[in-house]
């Protein structure tokens, strides 16, 4: 069983406690299923930075499983929590990327231009999926003082 069930004391904690094992599985989930999406849509291009979410997938998956099981080591917990923030901070990265990529070179930020930006050819939200993963796994390890 998971560590963290055991030092539960009551059925408010044991609660808790499943809600973030059901959202580290789903963040364990998407480590693996985001980048294979990418990879089958064709999303490994010439460029390196279309390499930056496979990159960030992998200690993103290490450190999801990792954490599963022991978030009271410091440096597991840190590299978890960094490892995060690369993937909020990658998502909305990627999403301004594509939203430029939309603009095909005249950028306009007038509210109708950036609409049709945002539904081009690159998906703009798609990106945010890797902003997801991250917010759900900081989530799942924030504990209320």
């Amino acid at each position: 069983m998971i560590p963290a069930f055991r030092s539960a004391s009551n059925p408010t904690q044991w609660a808790l406690e499943f809600i973030r094992l059901v959202m580290l599985l789903l963040c364990l989930v998407g480590w693996v299923m985001y980048p294979l999406e990418l990879l089958l849509l064709g999303h490994w291009t010439e460029s390196w930075q279309s390499k930056i979410p496979f990159l960030v997938a992998v200690p993103g998956f290490v450190f999801t499983l990792w954490v599963l099981f022991d978030r009271k080591t410091p440096w597991v917990r840190l590299a978890f929590l960094l490892t995060m923030w690369a993937s909020v901070f990658t998502g909305v990265l990627g999403a301004y990327f594509h939203l430029l990529w939309n603009f095909e070179g005249e950028v306009a930020w007038e509210f109708e231009a950036a609409m049709e930006a945002m539904a081009g050819s690159r998906p703009v939200l798609a990106a945010l999926a890797f902003t997801h993963m991250g917010v759900t796994g900081l989530l799942s390890i924030y504990r209320a003082r």
